[in-house]
This record gives structure tokens, sequence and C-alpha cells, in this order.
């Protein structure tokens, strides 16, 4: 998926901070142009916002809205039905080519619905068929990469998954049929999530 597509599917995830981001900045460089020093700190000081909330907002929506409340206390974010709250909103993402799906805002809806997302865990990415095929998730995560191995490793134990150490970066998940590869890079601090398909 290109920038430009990935641009559109984050402008319609996010509309209002991109008005107030686009609408800011000329609002700036007008202010210093006519030398108004306090309308260019203000207007600045909100285009900085708008731009930290806009670039952050993704961090935000991997977490479904009834159950955000609830994993903050255990220390992770559980996935659960990731297409249908954007179904029930009427929100529509233009996809890159028919029968396929990819986003850098919220997961793939054939994603496995219990398997656990640390916390530390960022989405940067995942695509895959709508139907069938293959799944490649790939997170960026903060902290040291033992620890988010560590994570990974002991939420997958706590949801019933049963989990193979192949290598210190190679970790397979499997529960009822579902198998997870997790390849981590750990100078990149990324994890990629292959999921085979099931069928």
């Amino acid at each position: 998926m290109g920038f430009p597509a990935i641009a559109s599917q984050a402008a319609q995830a996010h509309p209002a901070l991109l008005l107030l981001l686009l609408g800011s900045i000329p609002l700036t460089l007008w202010a210093c142009k006519q030398k108004r020093w306090m309308w260019a700190a203000g207007s600045g000081a909100i285009a900085g916002v708008a731009l930290l909330l806009y670039v952050g907002a993704p961090d935000r929506t991997i977490a479904p809205t009834a159950a955000s409340a609830a994993p903050v206390a255990s220390g992770q974010m559980d996935v659960a039905t990731t297409g249908a709250a954007d179904a029930a909103a009427g929100t529509k993402h233009a996809l890159a080519e028919p029968g396929r799906f990819s986003s850098t805002v919220r997961l793939h809806p054939r994603f496995p619905r219990d398997f656990p997302i640390p916390r530390v865990f960022r989405l940067e990415s995942n695509s895959g068929g709508i139907r069938g095929g293959n799944l490649t998730v790939r997170f960026r995560f903060r902290g040291e990469a033992s620890n988010a191995v560590c994570d990974l490793r002991t939420l997958g134990r706590k949801k019933g998954w049963a989990i193979e150490v192949l290598a210190p970066h190679r970790l397979i998940f499997r529960k009822d049929g579902a198998i997870v590869e997790a390849w981590f890079s750990f100078p990149a601090r990324s994890v990629v999530l292959d999921i085979a398909d099931s069928q």
C-alpha cells in the first residue's frame, strides 16, 4: 500500500485532527510573516499538539472500546471484534486491491480475537486476504526486547496458547488449530506475526 492510500485511511480515521493541523500551519506562517509573534507561538503550539495527537492516534485504535478499561490492570490489550465497530459506525476504508486488507490503523478482521497484545506493542502494519490466505502483522515495541518477548510469552500462556520457543527471537503459538509465528527483530524493536490460513 502506497503513501497516498495510508494518508487517505488516516484522514478518514481522524478528520478533525487533520483539519486542525492543516488550518493551524498556514495561520502560523501568516503570523510569522506579519511579525505577530504571539499569534505565531499560539498557532504553532496548536499545530504541534495536533501533529502529536494525529501521529499517536493509531495507538489507541487497536483497543476495542468495550474492553479498553478491563485489560489495563493486567498489562495487556485484547483484540475483540475489530471490524464490528467500524461496520456499526459506517466507516469504509479503501482497499489497495479487491479481496485484500492492508491497514496501519486497525487490525485485520481475521486476526485471532483472543491472541494477546502487550501494551508496549504498537501496530505498524498488517495485510492479508479478506476471506483467506496468510496474514502478516507488524508491531513496534517500546523498552527492552527481552521484556517484550517475555511479555508476549507470558500473556500467551495466560490465554491458553501453547508456545514453542525455537530461538530467542522466534516463537510459535498454537491454539484450536490456529498457528501464529512471532519473529522478533531486536535492533529494530519490532515483531512480525505470521498467521497461517486455518482453512
